[in-house]
C-alpha cells in the first residue's frame, strides 16, 4: 500500500510538471494562426483579487520553530519514574498471543513507535500511555474484522508489553551562537530579518502564481475550441511518455506496464492499468496543447518573445527551489542542463510567465 501511494504521488508530480511545461516543440506553435481551431477568449481587462501579502510575526516564528525542530537531538530516557505521554517516541518489547499462542509478526524485542502516529490496531498505542520505563503490562485487544491477516481478523489478542525506553526531542535554544553555527546569519536579529525577507519573496511569488493561474483560467474558459490538431496532441503525448520514462521509470527501474499496475493497484475498477495510464496522459496532453495554443496566440498578438537565456533562468530558479545545483541534477537524472531545458521546454515556461505577466498588467484589481 505504501509503495503504491508513493508511485501514484510520483505520477501526480510528473503530470503536474507536464501541465506547466509541455514539450519542446515551440516551432509547432510559434507565430501560428489557430483561428481555424479556436476563438481566443478575452485576455484584456480581466479582474482578479489581490490577497494580503504581508508576512506576519507568527509565520516567522513558525519558520524558526520548524528550523529548530530540524536541529533537535534525541535523548534516550531510561528513568523508571518517567511515564509515556501521547506523542512520545517509545521503544517497546511485546509478545502477542491469540488463543494462548504466539503468531507470526506478533512479537519484537525492540520496536519503535510514536504514540498516536504509528499505525497500530485500535487501543495498542493508547494503552501504552501512562506506563513507565521498565514497566511490563498486558493489553487485551481485538483485531479489526478487515485486518489484512485473515487468520487474525476479528480475533481477541493479548499483548504483553514492556517499555524499554522513551525518546524525547530536545530543540536547541535560539541564541546568537546557534544562529552563527547553523545558519548563514550571525545574530538572532539578522536571522529573523533574513527569514522575513525569504518568506516575503516566497509569498510574493506564490501570490503572483495564483493570480496568473486565475487569469489563465478565465482566458481558457472564454476561449472557444473548435478542435485541437491531432499533431499537437501526438507530439505532446510522445514527449510526455519520454519525460515519464526519463524521470520516473528509469529511476525506479520499472517498465511502463508494471508502473501502471502499481499505480492503479488499489482501484479495482481499472481492468487494463497500462491502457488507463496512457488514456490519462493523452487527455492531459490535449489540455497542454490547448493551453499552449492560447499562450502562443497571446504572445503573437502582443509581440512577446523569449530567449534561451530566459529559459535557463527559469530552469536555474526551479533547481534553486528544489535545493539542487546543476551538477547534482545532471548526475541524478543523467542529462545535461541543455537537455533538461529542451526536454521540459523551459523556453515555453519562460513565455508562459511573460505572457501572464502581460495579462496581469492588462487586468484590474477588484476592490
Amino acid at each position: 500500500m505504501k509503495k503504491n501511494k508513493i508511485i501514484l504521488t510520483t505520477l501526480l508530480i510528473v503530470i503536474a510538471m507536464l501541465v506547466f511545461t509541455g514539450c519542446n516543440d515551440g516551432n509547432l506553435y510559434e507565430n501560428k494562426d489557430f483561428s481555424n481551431n479556436m476563438k481566443l477568449g478575452k485576455y484584456k481587462g480581466l479582474s482578479y483579487q489581490k490577497p494580503d501579502t504581508k508576512v506576519s510575526d507568527e509565520q516567522i516564528q513558525q519558520y524558526i520553530d520548524s528550523d529548530l525542530a530540524r536541529h533537535a537531538t534525541k535523548k534516550k530516557i531510561e528513568d523508571s519514574t518517567v511515564a509515556v505521554a501521547d506523542g512520545d517516541s517509545v521503544n517497546i518489547k511485546f509478545v502477542g498471543k491469540v488463543d494462548g499462542k504466539e503468531f507470526d509478526g506478533g512479537s519484537s524485542d525492540s520496536f519503535n513507535l510514536v504514540i498516536g502516529q504509528t499505525p497500530m490496531i485500535d487501543g495498542f498505542s493508547e494503552g501504552i500511555i501512562g506506563h513507565k520505563v521498565g514497566e511490563t503490562f498486558t493489553e487485551n485487544l481485538v483485531f479489526p474484522e478487515n485486518y489484512n491477516a485473515k487468520k487474525l481478523a476479528g480475533k481477541p489478542v493479548v499483548f504483553e508489553i514492556t517499555v524499554n525506553y522513551i525518546e524525547k526531542s530536545e530543540k536547541p535554544e535560539l541564541t546568537d551562537e546557534w544562529v552563527a553555527k547553523n545558519t548563514e546569519y550571525k545574530t538572532v536579529e539578522e536571522y529573523r530579518a533574513g527569514i522575513r525577507e525569504k518568506l516575503d519573496i516566497q509569498l510574493q511569488q506564490s501570490t503572483s502564481g495564483r493570480i496568473k493561474d486565475s487569469l489563465l483560467t478565465q482566458v481558457m474558459q472564454s476561449t472557444k475550441f473548435k478542435n485541437v490538431p491531432d499533431k499537437l496532441v501526438d507530439v505532446e503525448y510522445e514527449r510526455n511518455l519520454d519525460i515519464l520514462d526519463k524521470i520516473v521509470l528509469s529511476k525506479q527501474k520499472i517498465s511502463l506496464k508494471d508502473y501502471a499496475k502499481s499505480t492503479f493497484a488499489s482501484d479495482k475498477s481499472v481492468k487494463d492499468p497500462e491502457k488507463e495510464l496512457k488514456k490519462k496522459l493523452r487527455e492531459e496532453s490535449k489540455e497542454i496543447a490547448k493551453r499552449k495554443m492560447v499562450i502562443y496566440s497571446i504572445a503573437k498578438n502582443e509581440k512577446i518573445e523569449v530567449t534561451d537565456e530566459d529559459a535557463e533562468k527559469i530552469f536555474d530558479s526551479t533547481l534553486k527551489n528544489l535545493k539542487m545545483d546543476t551538477k547534482k541534477f545532471e548526475k541524478e537524472y543523467d542529462m545535461t542542463k541543455s537537455e533538461a531545458v529542451d526536454l521540459f521546454d523551459y523556453k515555453y515556461a519562460a513565455l508562459y510567465d511573460k505572457v501572464l505577466e502581460k495579462v496581469m498588467k492588462l487586468a484590474k484589481v477588484d476592490k
